[in-house]
């Protein structure tokens, strides 16, 4: 697994992001940019860094390479000894540090562009944090920990192998209710999951659900939720910031990294 992980970080690894168009953008209230350690590969680091780079708030990447060993204390090579967290998303802005997605995005949107992404009105922003929180935890628990990383990762799968599978198909049926339940309640008359209008709640939830692709998993029941990822696809960064997921897709379905992945996804 280790040259996986390597294979799809961004080259070179630094905290300056020069050299790769890491560094982007500028801000009325940044005096220098905020660092942001992630793993491409991760949906809640990817959320992170869509909306610095959208709102054009300096930052810098570190990329952390999670089949890198850890130290007797359980510390990445790559973070600081001084940052408690050791599981990224961590943002790092002057003394203020911030881990988990949500909690970074909302400290983003707070400290640097009013809210922005989160709709107008107290009821807009409620429940795009609402549904930002429901995509980073019991959504991606079932994307990704039931479905997705069981399939592609060791350290995820459940021995014997009729358990893994028996995980994956458990996760499969609880994501179609929630993409049931997307279409039928959330698109049926809307264009975006709040309403008429984008916001930061449909990139989390997009990109989340866009795990779902390491499995060969078709959308194609659900009209409307490919319909709104096509609509949420079109905007500002998102091919950059999704660059490395589209890369990993290609090598899953050329079968160059695991020539049975469609034993178990058919």
């Amino acid at each position: 697994m280790d040259s996986i992980f390597r294979k799809f970080r961004s080259s070179p690894s630094s905290s300056t992001g020069t050299g790769s168009g890491d560094t982007n953008g500028t801000s009325l209230h940044a005096s220098k940019p905020v660092t942001l350690y992630l793993i491409r590969l991760s949906p809640p680091c990817r959320a992170v860094w869509l909306y610095l780079a959208q709102n054009k708030i300096p930052y810098a990447l570190v990329d952390i390479d999670p089949a890198a060993p850890v130290d007797s204390d359980g510390r990445r090579p790559e973070l600081p000894s001084s940052l408690r967290h050791q599981d990224v998303p961590i943002l790092v802005d002057g003394e203020v540090t911030v881990f988990e997605g949500p909690a970074i995005i909302r400290y983003l949107s707070t400290r640097y562009t009013n809210y922005k992404g989160y709709g107008i009105t107290v009821a807009e922003r409620m429940m795009v944090e609402s549904l930002i929180a429901w995509a980073h935890n019991d959504l991606h628990r079932i994307v990704g920990y039931r479905c997705a990383y069981p399939q592609v990762f060791e350290e995820f799968q459940l021995q014997p192998e009729p358990a893994n599978e028996a995980l994956i198909e458990t996760g499969i049926k609880q994501l179609s209710k929630y993409l049931e339940r997307l279409e039928k309640r959330y698109l049926a008359s809307a264009k975006f999951l709040c309403g008429d209008s984008l916001t930061f709640a449909d990139s989390v939830v997009a990109t989340v659900i866009l795990q779902s692709e390491w499995l060969g998993f078709s959308l194609r029941l659900w009209p409307r939720v490919v319909d709104w990822l096509e609509r949420v696809s079109r905007q500002e960064c998102w091919d950059e910031v999704h660059k490395n997921h589209v890369a990993f897709i290609s090598e899953l379905r050329a079968g160059i990294l695991y020539p049975t992945l469609d034993k178990i996804a058919k």
